[in-house]
């Protein structure tokens, strides 16, 4: 991470090189994962799962697009 942040239990923590911000993720009450960005964008488990079957790290025009619009990654 870039600099100390407050680090909260149960969530891992990391740094996305393509979105060039910091993130958390954990597994939510169901066991499926769920991440959050520093930007407080959130990523709910399909989502995660569409982009692990991609192999690839969220491109940054996604994710801004998905911030901008509030919107939900389908495929």
């Amino acid at each position: 991470m870039s600099e100390k942040k407050k680090q909260v239990p149960g969530w891992t923590y990391g740094h996305s090189e393509s979105l060039d911000q910091d993130f958390a993720f954990r597994k939510d009450g169901n066991g499926n994962l769920e991440l959050y960005t520093e930007d407080k964008t959130h990523y709910n488990w399909y989502e995660m799962k569409v982009i692990e079957k991609h192999h690839a790290p969220v491109p940054l025009e996604v994710h801004l697009c998905k911030k901008v619009f509030e919107g939900t990654i389908i495929e």
